[in-house]
Order: structure tokens, then C-alpha cells, then sequence
């Protein structure tokens, strides 16, 4: 519900637009009114209102200057201008000041309904980017509190989940994926720090009968067909709104310090009680060993005993955020011992796709040997394929599959080349991510198919490139193009039409008449 403040020193047509927008204008409310203009400034600093409605000429302070002090000081209000036909030309030159419409006295109703109306979209699209812009905040703890929050999450309860496949982040670099958001049509809001992420917030009234951890068991049996793992953090009672960016900091922080890699965990934050981490640890002989394994350079050897680690760590049930400490100190004895070539001396991007790729504890020491005892085989090897040309053949093999299940694996298992290197070179020739890359050729080929058939169901659409979930479809969709595809689809149809009317105002025949 947007609220509306309303300037007018007239009693009988103050009376007429708050009638108005009652009966007409289900969106709105009324939640202040003012006889001039300097009360009306006083009291929108406190009631902070979505738009303003303001007659011309009002005692002690007018209209016109209304308008321009709430530009200066409230920027985010939206003005309406009414006024008799006699004072438009005075009226006009509030239009400096950014206000929206112009409404002529005696206001008609349905000059006002549309008026309202336009500024609803208006300010359904602001509210949309403030919301995610909050949501993002509170996941990467920058939130600061905000006037307008309780307009972005108006419940008085929700239900929070948050749902990680396959990985953690890419927490080391700045080379996050795709930012998942949900559309402004659904009422449970999803934000994801990348394509593989999903944070759902859920008004408690969208829950009738089913439990919110049955509503997650649903999602999750949804998710199959694409999990290698998961980890879900849930917390089972409603929280106040107020409430929502504490407990969605805890619910990345337990996600953070228990997600074990390879093992599927359901976790409620409400039954969790504080347990002392483990940690995996080197004791001097283990640390001893490597250092004399480099020193003679024996990477078979030198493999078997990170392999070995591994397998031991994956044995004790370490968390993901345990064992990425002692990889980094693993790269810290190559790095001092200069066995780091160039390539790989920037270990931290490494890192990350070796966590962001691994289904298991073994891929992940796959990875992780691959990058610091294999790739010299690699570099043999990377004459012959780190080229534009080798690069091509694999987008080009990427679009002509998108219609298939697809992953960094199976690209890996066509082309004969480890994860590791694949990552390399769309950093190279593409300067963005794998994953991201695919999305982007889902999403070009997904808006060709809609060109050629307008009439397709999304969901159709979504399958013939690659994707079982609709809505899943709508957010990548959206985080590529910032429309959904309905917007899209709605978009396109209203530029044919308006071209077949051109067409048809400048034909020949047109002349003939």
C-alpha cells in the first residue's frame, strides 16, 4: 500500500481526492493531509509518503515552492501538481522541480486513476531496486537501517531459509556469478550470490496449511536433478521484520561453519547448539614431509600425501571453511619454496574454482593436485590449446548443447582439459566465469526462440534451453537483461504493433486518402 499526502487549503476539494483515491485507487491511502504548504513540509519529513499531491496556490506557502523544497530535501517523493485552468502557465514551471503530472481543476476521476496509475509502476519499479539493493546489503552485512524498510517487508512475520548446492561462494575474489533475484511478481523474495545460491524469504501468510520446512522439502525435490550436494539452513518459527537482518547474518554464518563438501545437511539455526569447530591440522613431521617432497620434487609422491590429507580430513567430518584454510597454507609452502610458476602464482582465483567446482572431498584434492603438481604436464599441453581458436570451439559446442543438462565437468570431459584450466581460459578469452557465460548463452537463445515464436509458453521456453524450473529461468532471465521474459515478451509485441502502425500510416495508399 503506497501512501499519499495531500496539500490543499479547499475543504471540498480536499475532500473530493481523498475520496478518489479511497474508491478508485485500492493501492493507496491517504495518511496526511495539510491547508498550505508549510505544514504540509513539516509534516511529510515525519509521515515520509510515496507521492504528493499539492494545489498552486495555498496560504503561507504555495504550491510551486512546496514542490521545490521536497525536491531538495525529500527527493524520493513523487509530486502531483493540481490547479485551475487559469494558473497553468504558472503551474508549468513546476516542471523544473520534477513533478510528475499536471491535473486540471474541477479533478476529473479518472484523470486522477490514471495518474495513480502511472505512478504505481513508477514506484513498483523503485520499490523492486530497493528491495534487492536491502536484501543484498543484509547478506553481505552493509546493512544500515533504512526509513523505508518496513515499506520493502510490510508483514508482520517471516519464514527465512537459505539453500547453497554444490559450493560455497567464490569468497577469496571478486569474481562473484550471476546475482540471482526474484521477480517483482513473486511474493517470496529470493536473492542469490550467484547462480547456485538461494535465500528465500517468505511472508507468513503465502503459508496455510503445509510447514515451511515442507515448503523447502518441496524446493529441494525441485532442485534434485541439478544437486551434487546441498546445504540447507532454515529457521523453522517467524521472525519479526525487524529481526530479519540478524537472523539472515546467522544463517550465512552457519552456513559458513558447518557446509561439509560432498554431504547433504538440513539444518534448523533454532536446535543448534554451539559446537567447538575442528580443525584440520599439519603436524610438523606432515608439514616436514611436503617441504622435503618440493625441495626434491617428487610430485607423485608430493600428490599422494595431499591426497592423503584429504581422504583424513573428509574421514573427521571437517567443514569446507576448515579445510580452505589449510589449502591456503598448502599454496603458502609452495609459494615460499618457489614452486608456483606464473600462471598459477595468483593462487587466490585457483582456490575458488577449486572449491566452486568440487562435487566431493576427492575432486576437490583433485583440483587442488592438478593445480600444484599437475599443471606443468598441463603446460605442455597448453601450447597447442590455450588459443582463441580452442576457445571458440567450446562456446560454439556450449550453444549448440544449451538445450541439454550442462556443467564445467562435462565441458571438461569433451575437451580433454581439467576444470582448473577451463577456468583459465574464460578468464583469458572471456573475462567472466564459465557459469556465467552459459547463462548468457541460455538467456540469447531463450530471446531469439521468443522472437521467432511469440506465442510460446515461458515455461516451454524455459526447457528448450536448458532449464527445468520456470521461475528459476525468470531469474537468470532477469539478471541478464533486468526484464523478466514476460516484461520481455510484452515488450516486443507493443513494439510490433507500433512499427505495423507506422507502417501503415506511411504506406502508398495511405496518400490516397
Amino acid at each position: 500500500m503506497y501512501q499519499v499526502f495531500i496539500a490543499e487549503d479547499e475543504p471540498a476539494a480536499l475532500q473530493h481526492l481523498c475520496t478518489i483515491i479511497k474508491i478508485k485507487c485500492p493501492n493507496f491511502q491517504v495518511t496526511g493531509t495539510a491547508e498550505n504548504g508549510k505544514d504540509a513540509l513539516e509534516q511529510l519529513g515525519e509521515l515520509k509518503p510515496d507521492i504528493l499531491i499539492t494545489d498552486v496556490k495555498m496560504p503561507v506557502m504555495d504550491g510551486i515552492t512546496l514542490v521545490k523544497r521536497v525536491k531538495e530535501k525529500y527527493p524520493d517523493i513523487l509530486s502531483v501538481i493540481v490547479s485551475g485552468y487559469q494558473e497553468f502557465s504558472y503551474a508549468r514551471s513546476a516542471l523544473r522541480y520534477g513533478v510528475c503530472d499536471y491535473i486540471l481543476k474541477p479533478v476529473k476521476p479518472s484523470a486522477l486513476q490514471e495518474s495513480m496509475r502511472l505512478l504505481e509502476g513508477r514506484l513498483d519499479e523503485y520499490y523492486y531496486g530497493l528491495r534487492n539493493q536491502v536484501i543484498r546489503d543484509m547478506c553481505t552485512g552493509t546493512f544500515s537501517e533504512s526509513p523505508r524498510f518496513r515499506r520493502i517487508f510490510p508483514e508482520d512475520e517471516y519464514y527465512i531459509a537459505l539453500l547453497r548446492k554444490n559450493s560455497l561462494p567464490r569468497r577469496f575474489v571478486e569474481t562473484r556469478g550471476i546475482e540471482i533475484f526474484s521477480i517483482k511478481e513473486e511474493q517470496m523474495m529470493v536473492y542469490g550470490r550467484d547462480e547456485v545460491e538461494a535465500l528465500y524469504i517468505c511472508p507468513g501468510k503465502l503459508l496455510f496449511h503445509n510447514s515451511f520446512y515442507q515448503m523447502m522439502m518441496h524446493q529441494l525435490e525441485k532442485e534434485k536433478r541439478t544437486l551434487a550436494f546441498y546445504t540447507l539452513v532454515l529457521k523453522e518459527t517467524p521472525v519479526a521484520a525487524n529481526e530479519l537482518p540478524d537472523v539472515i547474518r546467522s544463517l550465512y554464518y552457519t552456513l559458513d561453519h558447518r557446509l561439509i563438501i560432498g554431504k547433504n545437511q538440513i539444518i534448523d539455526v533454532d536446535q543448534e547448539s554451539p559446537e567447538a569447530e575442528q580443525r584440520p591440522d599439519y603436524d610438523s613431521v606432515s608439514l616436514n614431509r611436503l617441504k622435503f617432497l618440493i625441495k626434491e620434487r617428487n610430485f607423485r609422491q608430493l600428490e599422494d600425501e595431499i591426497l592423503r590429507s584429504f581422504a583424513e580430513w573428509e574421514k573427521k567430518g571437517y567443514t569446507q571453511l576448515s579445510v580452505e584454510e589449510k589449502v591456503r597454507e598448502i599454496f603458502r609452502i609452495f609459494r615460499c619454496e618457489n614452486m608456483l610458476d606464473e600462471s598459477v602464482e595468483n593462487s587466490e582465483y585457483f582456490i575458488d574454482d577449486a572449491f566452486y567446482y568440487a562435487e566431493n572431498m576427492n575432486k576437490l584434492a583433485e583440483n587442488i593436485c592438478q593445480i600444484l603438481c599437475r599443471n606443468r604436464m598441463e603446460e605442455v599441453q597448453k601450447i597447442k590449446i590455450d588459443t582463441p581458436e580452442f576457445f571458440e570451439k567450446i562456446e560454439a559446442y556450449m550453444k549448440e548443447h544449451l538445450s541439454e543438462p550442462m556443467s564445467a565437468q562435462k565441458i571438461c570431459s569433451v575437451f580433454g582439459i581439467s576444470q582448473t584450466y577451463l577456468s583459465r581460459l574464460f578468464r583469458k578469452y572471456s573475462r567472466t566465469s564459465f557459469s556465467k557465460r552459459l547463462a548468457i548463452f541460455r538467456v540469447e537463445k531463450a530471446q531469439k526462440i521468443m522472437e521467432e515464436n511469440k506465442e510460446l509458453f515461458i515455461k516451454d521456453v524455459a526447457s528448450m534451453v536448458g532449464f527445468s524450473d520456470q521461475f528459476y529461468f525468470s531469474r537468470i532471465f532477469r539478471s541478464v537483461t533486468g526484464v523478466s521474459p514476460a516484461e520481455y515478451l510484452r515488450e516486443m509485441k507493443t513494439n510490433q504493433t507500433e512499427l505495423a502502425q507506422e507502417d501503415d500510416n506511411t504506406s502508398p495508399d495511405s496518400d490516397l486518402f
